[in-house]
């Protein structure tokens, strides 16, 4: 008779191979869902697949437990299904089918392995911040970027660097405006944003970046070095942006902080509180007045389909952007009680109020924006942000940044986009940032919106499953590279 210990001990050891097995699972899964997007790393993809298989089939073996094998032999064979599919995946449309898949599988199995990494996640954030900090003073150099060409049925623009700025940003109506902001500590994230665009674009040569990066706001008594400064600092963002991107089309413009500073409040997260987050505020006046439409897009993100798709939204009547929009979200939760107790303020909204506004009022993220600057302009709805900032300061009505005066602005009023052009949330929350998984459905642009970021994590070796989707993109050397 086999003695009660004894059994404690079997069942132990075999929860304890299931629970690897799972983590198997997911290390694979990661593994095949970091080429998906990218057709160069697929055999790399096949090759991983294949090895990981393998170990799960010794571990299964070596278990000796026939009801082990028996729960884990349909996830061994759906990732035998899955390295077929990825094979055999010809277009990008059977490569989404292939992210769906894997994300239903994962997320079957995911529930050990989140409470594992849930385990840690406090003690391991505050090792996470200290080295996130450590790095982000190291120098950086970038691979360069092949050269993207347009397919033949595109447009042909004027894209020769000879040409003077001016002409080659306003002489075509053919081409799509992306604004995006630039600092060195999120650098590397720009560089993924616009190679991913490149990348899977049909008419890449159509595209003109617009980069925003800061002038910082002195105090009149070093205008002269300050200056200097703010011209060396745009001269080096411009000159990695173009040794980068040799045959990019793109312009850096100088973002005085001073328009914003004195009108920031204090947010939950120190880096939402940086002046470059309110730029988009002032795009209408920063850039040329013949830019009627941009895409504005954060640059904790990656597009893994055509921008022109995303560039073709229209904006119908007196619609002034348009984003993803979130109906599901508590609104009020992003607004304190103070705002809501008073109002002059709360009443002023007419929009929160149901059944007293045309359209529902639902949150969106402004970090992937499609925004009609004529209407804008005319509207001044620069004037009317920096309003609803200066209230903030009068009288505390939110917590969270620059979103909230926006959704004040405009919630209601917004142009819905289809939700597969902004997956965000990725970066987890805005104060633990804890792994967050893809949501289900097509995918078009994945952003990596709260407190983590995938270059962070993967530098300070403490990545989440979705940041794998992102390696693809980093053009940055390793340091041997140029040291």
């Amino acid at each position: 008779m086999v003695s009660t210990s004894l059994m404690r001990r079997r069942r132990t050891a075999a929860a304890a191979t299931r629970l690897e097995i799972w983590v198997l699972v997911a290390i694979a899964l990661v593994l095949l869902q970091a080429q998906l997007f990218s057709a160069s790393w697929s055999l790399v993809a096949v090759e991983a697949i294949r090895s990981q298989s393998r170990q799960f089939e010794q571990v299964v073996e070596s278990s000796g437990s026939i009801n082990v094998r028996l729960d884990h032999q349909q996830q061994i064979t759906a990732a035998a299904h899955a390295l077929q599919l990825l094979e055999a995946a010809e277009d990008h449309d059977q490569e989404l089918q292939l992210v769906q898949q894997q994300q239903k599988i994962f997320l079957s199995g995911s529930a050990s392995g989140g409470a594992v990494a849930a385990a840690g996640g406090k003690r391991q954030q505050k090792n996470l911040d200290h080295r996130i900090t450590a790095s982000s003073s190291l120098p950086l150099a970038f691979r360069e970027a092949p050269a993207f060409r347009n397919d033949e049925q595109c447009v042909s623009v004027n894209r020769s660097k000879s040409s003077s700025s001016d002409s080659r940003i306003c002489g075509d109506s053919n081409v799509v405006h992306i604004a995006m902001t630039l600092d060195m500590g999120y650098f590397r994230g720009s560089v993924a944003v616009v190679y991913s665009i490149l990348k899977h674009a049909a008419c890449p040569e159509n595209v003109i970046f617009h980069f925003l990066a800061a002038a910082a706001a002195g105090d009149g008594n070093n205008d002269v070095n300050r200056d200097s400064d703010t011209a060396a600092s745009l001269e080096l963002l411009r000159s990695l942006i173009d040794s980068t991107f040799p045959f990019l089309v793109f312009k850096v413009y100088r973002f005085d902080e001073s328009l914003v500073k004195s009108r920031i409040s204090a947010s939950v997260r120190v880096a939402l509180e940086h002046p470059l987050n309110y730029a988009r505020i002032y795009l209408g006046d920063i850039l040329e007045s013949c830019i009627k439409r941009v895409i504005y897009l954060d640059s904790d993100l990656i597009v893994v389909d055509d921008i022109v798709k995303l560039w073709g939204t229209r904006l119908d009547g007196s619609r002034v952007i348009g984003a993803p929009e979130y109906c599901h979200a508590n609104l009020t939760k992003y607004f304190t009680d103070s705002f809501w107790n008073n109002k002059g303020l709360s009443s002023s909204i007419m929009s929160f109020k149901p059944g007293q506004s045309k359209s529902k009022p639902c949150y969106f993220n402004t970090g992937v924006m499609v925004m009609d600057l004529v209407k804008w302009r005319q509207q001044n709805y620069r004037a009317t942000i920096e309003n609803w900032m200066k209230q903030q300061k009068q009288s505390r009505i939110y917590e969270l940044g620059s979103l909230p005066p926006f959704l004040l602005v405009f919630a209601g009023q917004v142009q819905p986009i289809d939700h597969r052009w902004n997956q965000h949330g990725l970066g987890g929350d805005n104060l633990e940032g804890r792994c967050r998984p893809l949501h289900p459905g097509p995918v078009s642009l994945l952003h990596w919106s709260g407190k983590g970021k995938p270059w962070m994590r993967l530098d300070a070796k403490h990545p989440c499953p979705v940041d794998s989707l992102w390696i693809p993109y980093d053009l940055l050397l390793p340091p041997s590279s140029y040291s």
